[in-house]
């Protein structure tokens, strides 16, 4: 049946009846008026609680604020905004940290607020669907994978396993440099060197065997697919943060791009792990704990624990592929950047060079335990981590539910990203922070692993990076052979410091141009 509202009163039974329900409709209506200007005011507080910021175009919100080298662009903002600074990239709410005191407030007085990965196209598509420790959200899963990786892949027993691996890979790169450069000063392309050499060290690491970038093409292959794919993550990609035009990342290739990578990637570690599987087989149970285990190995031996989470192939290969992706650009980067400064400025590189002959002496290379006790060794590594850190920008953080920082009020799925590259270069921690002065550590115990916020080159808190132990065991023996074997200049008589240091931005912030230097080899050896 159907009536017009004039009809309610009689409906109702007579003129009091009508009245009442007037009455009770405007009370209703004034109600939810009311609620709804309570509800603007209290959005309007919230809104006025949010740090400050520069104010964003329709739709792409303060994306075109990035530029092309993001970690500069939001350092330079933030000199005028402040340490902790709001933006909208796309439709996504950011938070921007610049500061050490900001970073240690999220990181950890309020870690486990900011404990989750927002969702992306590469955490989809490259990173098997969010598996990979790296990218993966916050909860069971990650938590199950991540102590795999600190306690079964990473651990401090484990690198040291690992000795012999890196030890013999750096001896055959100073040969092959040896070999170049035997017959007079001839240029080497140290970026490619310590490319190929870190990349045949992650992979007997891992699995045993090796994908040289120099005479291997699936070295080759895996290389490029590392520089393709670490770009399209640190990319600011437009389905990421606009999801209703996420269609031009379709017409643009970038998630074609992804899944190609992703495919070729997965068939190269299929391939791995049945060869492995395969050669457990054949070797029996007795010969096979002889054998030296590589960490497909330690995966594919896991326990099923029936109270944890089982362990599958899937899994296995999306910690792989965590492991190559993230120890192999950002070491690379890393050395590349060291061994640039060693060109630049060779008076740290002759104190370097004789702090490790004082313990090595001229007659050998040198030795991993030889490592301990190169104070200075350590100091030159801090301050490349400081001015080039293998993330400029964390991976971004989201928030997990509205919460309260420093005054500010952050809304539930805030991103949070921490510009490193501005932390370590910020003047009011730093004196003379664009100097590259290995000095200024010396006699001071600034942890680099997330313990202290000066510089956090490896993360902090619970998403902090698990693989910095894996990583500093590479960085410190590769740096310390090429310094202590060779002498390395510039080609002709060009001033050191004019040395081109332009830089890109990926993941990581490596060279624009590859590192080109000329190494005189300075041991007595006879290689």
């Amino acid at each position: 049946m159907a009536f017009t509202f004039s009809e309610m009163p009689a409906i109702l039974g007579g003129p009091t009846a009508g009245s009442l329900f007037m009455t009770i409709v405007f009370t209703v209506l004034g109600l939810w008026v009311l609620c709804k200007l309570l509800g603007l005011k209290r959005g309007n507080e919230k809104a006025s609680r949010l740090p400050p910021g520069p104010l964003g175009l329709p739709i792409i919100g303060n994306m075109h604020q990035l530029g092309e080298l993001p970690h500069r662009s939001l350092r330079d903002l933030a000199k005028q905004y402040g340490p902790v600074m709001f933006l909208r990239l796309g439709s996504a709410p950011t938070v921007v940290v610049s500061s050490s005191d900001m970073a240690k407030e999220f990181l950890k007085t309020h870690d486990l607020a900011f404990a989750n990965r927002p969702e992306s196209a590469a955490s989809k598509y490259v990173a098997y669907n969010e598996k990979n420790v790296g990218l993966a959200p916050y909860g069971d899963y990650w938590r199950h994978m991540r102590k795999v990786c600190v306690m079964e892949l990473l651990s401090a027993k484990r690198i040291e396993s690992f000795r012999s691996v890196r030890e013999e890979e750096v001896s055959l790169a100073v040969k092959a440099i040896w070999e170049k450069s035997k017959h007079g000063k001839v240029v080497v392309n140290v970026s490619k060197i310590i490319a190929s050499l870190i990349s045949s060290i992650i992979w007997r690491t891992l699995a045993g065997t090796k994908f040289s970038e120099d005479d291997d093409l699936v070295g080759k292959e895996l290389n490029r697919m590392v520089h393709q794919v670490t770009s399209m993550i640190g990319a600011f990609n437009i389905g990421d943060f606009i999801p209703s035009i996420a269609w031009i990342d379709d017409l643009s290739g970038v998630k074609r791009k992804m899944k190609k990578a992703h495919n070729f990637f997965d068939a190269v570690v299929e391939k791995i792990i049945d060869e492995h599987m395969e050669e457990s087989r054949r070797r029996g149970s007795q010969e096979h704990e002889k054998h030296t285990k590589d960490l497909v190995d330690v995966l594919l031996e896991m326990p099923q624990n029936e109270n944890e989470m089982k362990i599958t192939r899937e899994h296995i290969k999306a910690t792989i592929f965590d492991m190559f992706l993230g120890g192999l650009e950002t070491t690379i980067n890393t050395l590349e950047w060291a061994m640039s400064e060693m060109v630049r400025n060779p008076q740290v590189a002759k104190k370097l060079q004789a702090e490790i002959e004082s313990v090595a002496g001229k007659d050998r290379m040198v030795r991993e335990s030889d490592l301990v006790g190169m104070e200075y060794l350590k100091c030159v590594v801090k301050e490349v981590f400081r001015l080039y850190p293998p993330g400029p920008l964390m991976l971004p953080h989201e928030a997990r539910e509205d919460c309260t920082v420093a005054g500010y009020f952050i809304p539930q799925k805030t991103r949070l990203i921490v510009n490193v590259w501005a932390i370590g270069r910020d003047p009011a921690v730093w004196d003379d922070p664009s100097t590259f002065k290995p000095e200024r550590f010396i006699g001071k115990n600034i942890d680099i692993k997330g313990r202290d916020f000066e510089m956090i080159p490896f993360g902090a808190g619970r998403r902090g990076c698990p693989g910095a132990g894996f990583a500093m065991a590479n960085i410190d023996l590769v740096l310390a052979q090429l310094v202590h074997c060779f002498d390395w200049t510039l080609e002709g008589n060009d001033d050191p410091f004019e040395l081109d240091m332009t830089e890109t931005f990926r993941t990581s912030i490596p060279r624009k141009d590859n590192l080109l230097a000329v190494p005189t080899l300075k041991l007595n050896l006879s290689m």
